[in-house]
């Protein structure tokens, strides 16, 4: 029995609506692109091997996907002929006597999930040919499904259908699933004889069924099948996807004070008993464990936050940056590429970057490490217990020893034991009556001066 399975993303179009010159399928949402959506879902249905179809324009931009992935090819559709004619031009010398499937998606639908992929590609092992559909009010331009004794006859575009198809409110989704053995006998039979004057992929419905075939629709919501041509179809489909990443999170148990304002990346994990404030941005390859606390205005990206401590508000977690189990970072604090253990306090006010601060160590409000020279980024390094006085400035590379203290307004720039003060200061100096003078000398410059 033939396993392998084969997936064509028609990736080709201009993109011109986007105006930007980065290709449609490469812009993101919930910090993937989009094409990255279509791939992780359709590999994880078992297609093991891709064609992405695309413009010669694009070329340069999607090269790294076949560079890093042998099991991904790139084709080009010299002109925009139509969806059949970019399916045509992905097959261009392929063998598809090994292929048992052939799923056909477009490179902008990023809201397809792999659960709907899984029934329609279930759909395809009684079937030669099988379409996603969904059901609305407002069908638009979209293709009509012409349903007769519970199977598939025929898929009419908008523009060739007659006034009883318009009625029809069942319209193609966009994704077709095929035989190979079914799509490389009746692929060259497609026609352009419509008013679009293309070779449009859905006419195979019924020509698969006029060959002795069988064809048959699987719905979907409608969400699914968007499209995304344009910056406002980017942010809807952005909004929609964050949706269901709260709804996820929610029923798994986090708390959010106001959801709408959360924002998640496609990879965020969380775990129990979370409790989110509002304003909150979580950007790639954050993991957020159980009994944590993120108050509100606070950004992560890239950092792991341990169990039962706290965060914000106002506060930035960033470049690998780890919070251990019970710690605080209060308000207004960044942390960068640092390693916070057990109990530890940074309470507001500071920057710890390139550092490694151990059990219940304290940290004063305007606390800075400066790990830049100019040229190479150093490491700070606090022992356990050490109490950081307020507006200290540590000078990197340094290492502040257990059960330290750096007194209140120094600039450390020596390693300091265990144990030990450190403290630099100016010795303060009081000139008395200086009130009195300075009042004296300004209001005599005033009539001078007048």
């Amino acid at each position: 029995m033939k396993e392998k399975n084969l997936a064509i993303i028609l990736a080709a179009g201009r993109g011109s609506r986007m105006n930007s010159s980065t290709p449609k399928p490469l812009h993101e949402v919930a910090g993937k692109t989009i094409v990255n959506h279509i791939l992780d879902n359709i590999n994880a249905i078992g297609y093991n091997e891709t064609i992405i179809v695309i413009n010669n324009d694009h070329i340069n931009y999607f090269q790294h996907f076949s560079d890093l992935d042998p099991g991904i090819n790139l084709a080009i559709q010299d002109d925009p002929l139509g969806t059949g004619d970019a399916v045509k031009s992905g097959l261009a010398g392929y063998d598809l006597s090994e292929v048992n499937n052939v799923l056909v998606v477009f490179g902008d639908t990023p809201l397809l999930t792999k659960e709907t992929l899984k029934k329609l590609h279930k759909s395809n092992e009684v079937n030669d040919l099988s379409v996603l559909g969904f059901t609305t009010d407002k069908p638009g331009r979209y293709g009509r499904l012409v349903i007769k004794n519970n199977c598939l006859q025929k898929i009419v575009e908008f523009f060739d259908a007659n006034k009883e198809e318009e009625k029809i409110n069942l319209c193609n989704g966009g994704v077709m699933i095929v035989k190979a053995r079914s799509l490389n006998e009746n692929l060259s039979k497609l026609t352009n004889k419509n008013i679009k004057s293309e070779f449009i992929l859905s006419d195979l419905v019924e020509i698969v069924n006029n060959s002795g075939g069988k064809s048959a629709c699987v719905d979907c919501e409608h969400d699914e099948t968007i499209g995304v041509d344009s910056k406002k179809g980017l942010s809807k489909a952005e909004g929609i996807y964050q949706n269901r990443l709260r709804d996820s999170f929610m029923d798994n148990g986090t708390t959010m004070l106001d959801p709408g304002t959360v924002f998640l990346s496609w990879d965020t994990k969380i775990g129990k008993d979370v409790v989110l404030g509002a304003n909150i941005v979580i950007g790639e390859n954050v993991i957020i464990e159980d009994n944590v606390v993120i108050k509100s205005f606070c950004s992560l990206e890239d950092s792991i936050v341990l169990k039962g401590a706290s965060i914000g508000p106002f506060s930035r977690l960033r470049n690998g940056a780890e919070i251990g189990q019970d710690s605080k970072i209060g308000n207004f604090v960044e942390v960068k590429n640092s390693k916070l253990k057990k109990e530890v306090k940074v309470s507001h006010l500071s920057y710890i970057g390139d550092a490694e601060i151990n059990d219940k160590a304290n940290i004063g409000a305007g606390t800075i490490t400066c790990n830049y020279d100019g040229i190479d980024k150093h490491k700070t390094s606090i022992g356990k217990r050490a109490f950081i006085g307020s507006n200290s400035s540590l000078i990197a590379p340094i290492t502040i020893g257990d059960d330290a203290i750096v007194a209140a307004g120094s600039a450390i720039s020596k390693d300091v034991e265990s144990g030990v003060l450190a403290i630099t200061r100016s010795p303060i100096k009081f000139i008395r009556n200086w009130s009195k003078r300075f009042k004296k000398n300004n209001n005599e410059e005033k009539k001078c001066a007048e």
